[in-house]
């Protein structure tokens, strides 16, 4: 009995060192990190979750910015090593949100999609796919597209087609692009007889969603208690 009392309590003041000792991490290397030569900082909050915040422009004409680049959480690994995931990894963004009318109207040999963005800025191509079949899809940059039933969709019986709309970033001469790829919006079993317009509404499609720079357990090097370093560069507080 006595030598379970005695596993016990070392047992509860271990887990008290250690919550003690990350506790005291957190706040030692909380604070906002600027990198060299560049006015963007990444900030360790105390609560366990970080922002990497865009630099100032500095040039004319002054362009639309997003605030910051990236959010998400921060932990140590290890004495000298920080390790961040954004939040794209464990929570749905706003960005992923849609609406989808449904209607029937003008010819029903036909399926009308309509994509309607928030805004001008959307450098995406679009891609459907129908019934699961790379052969049944298409990928385009129009958002008002008009398809032929007989060739996408399956026989006009069988009324119910399972479709998949994805978004994927048009990177082409793009010589450095942090951003995400792939953006899968949805799979909907869509009665195309009954329904042969569809309208996808993407309100939270936006600038500062699209260019989102994802982070999936990054390291970063502690240098001590004022310097990191991470992508290659010096940030101090």
């Amino acid at each position: 009995m006595k030598k379970a009392l005695v596993i016990l309590i070392v047992s509860f003041q271990l887990i008290g060192c250690s919550s003690a000792k990350g506790q005291k991490t957190n706040t030692q290397f909380s604070g906002v990190y600027e990198r060299e030569e560049s006015s963007e900082k990444l900030e360790l909050k105390s609560d366990g979750t970080y922002t990497l915040w865009n630099p100032e422009i500095t040039f004319t004409p002054v362009i639309e910015q997003c605030d910051y680049a990236s959010t998400g959480k921060w932990t140590i690994l290890a004495d000298n090593v920080i390790e961040i995931t954004s939040e794209n990894y464990y929570t749905e963004q706003k960005g992923f949100g849609y609406d989808l009318k449904k209607e029937n109207k003008l010819s029903q040999d036909s399926l009308y999609i309509q994509v309607v963005f928030p805004t001008d800025f959307h450098p995406v191509n679009l891609n459907f796919t129908f019934n699961h079949k790379n052969n049944k899809s298409i990928t385009t940059d129009k958002t008002y597209i008009v398809l032929p039933k007989s060739k996408y969709l399956w026989n006009r019986r069988t009324a119910t087609n399972q479709i998949s709309f994805n978004l994927n970033a048009d990177v082409s001469g793009t010589e450095i692009y942090k951003g995400r790829i792939l953006f899968k919006i949805f799979e909907e079993s869509i009665d195309t007889e009954k329904h042969n317009y569809l309208t996808i509404t993407l309100p939270s499609f936006d600038r500062c969603f699209f260019e989102f720079e994802p982070f999936y357990q990054d390291l970063i090097l502690i240098k001590n208690k004022t310097t990191i370093i991470w992508q290659g560069d010096t940030w101090s507080k």
